[in-house]
């Protein structure tokens, strides 16, 4: 029980539940050990006035559960040494492993340094061998007679604007593209649609006099449809405005 404790020390604290029950056992059974050898040195001693100087008997039966708890405490001594032997061992462990990560920004350190080193000697390496290159060429040049060293006189440079896409170029023909469209569409609408709207298109249609004309009568739901349907378009539109102004800007800011 006093290994028990001991693990159960080692990873909670005193108040955790079962930490205080193996302590109230651990409590308990001191107690009936005490009791039991204080009633065993009381009926030792009884027997001893008894019984004459010749010698002294204990009654095995009452020396049992002595034995036995004397027995259950060198199992625990044994298993508390043991315990302390791992606790030493798993100390080693961990003096070994904190060795290692102290010794780790050393080992980063030396590494930063080899590092540094290879690229410092790649970058001489690479100087080296452009001269070199450029050497051979010039003396090549020379050998064929050209009279001249071979020089760089304008090396080539990044462009300082994207040549694709253009974005103005795209805006511009999504909306001439949109314009005609819309013509073609509404156009489309136009041929198709075969009711007569005024009175001239009736005449045209049928050469009788018109004798009377009945005006349209729009409801109220009719009137809310028209004006939604009004401010939908323009609505429409509007957005449409907005972001090709809003695509050239960006792009003129872009570019």
């Amino acid at each position: 029980m006093r290994a028990k404790l001991t693990d159960l020390s080692s990873h909670y604290t005193d108040r955790y539940p079962d930490v205080l029950s193996v302590k109230e056992q651990i409590a308990k059974t001191e107690k009936m050990r005490d009791d039991l050898l204080a009633d065993s040195e009381s009926k030792t001693k009884a027997n001893s006035g008894k019984q004459p100087s010749g010698g002294i008997t204990a009654d095995p039966a009452q020396s049992a559960p002595a034995l036995q708890l004397q027995g259950q405490l060198q199992a625990n001594q044994a298993e508390i040494s043991n315990r302390e032997q791992a606790i030493v061992g798993l100390k080693s462990r961990i003096n070994d492993y904190q060795a290692r990560l102290n010794e780790a920004p050393a080992v980063e350190q030396k590494m930063d340094d080899l590092t540094r080193g290879y690229d410092q000697s790649k970058a001489d390496y690479d100087s080296l061998l452009k001269k070199k290159n450029d050497s051979e060429m010039a003396t090549s040049m020379e050998q064929m007679q050209q009279g001249e060293r071979f020089s760089m006189l304008d090396p080539p440079s990044l462009p300082l604007k994207p040549d694709f896409p253009n974005r103005l170029k795209f805006c511009g023909i999504g909306l001439g593209v949109g314009v005609a469209l819309g013509l073609v569409v509404a156009g489309g609408f136009e041929v198709l649609d075969h009711r007569l709207y005024s009175e001239k298109e009736l005449k045209a249609l049928i050469p009788v006099n018109i004798v009377s004309e009945i005006p349209e009568l729009p409801l109220p739901l009719d009137e809310r449809r028209s004006l939604r349907k009004t401010a939908f378009g323009w609505s429409m539109a509007a957005i449409v405005v907005l972001t090709i102004l809003s695509g050239s800007a960006f792009t003129y800011l872009h570019n």
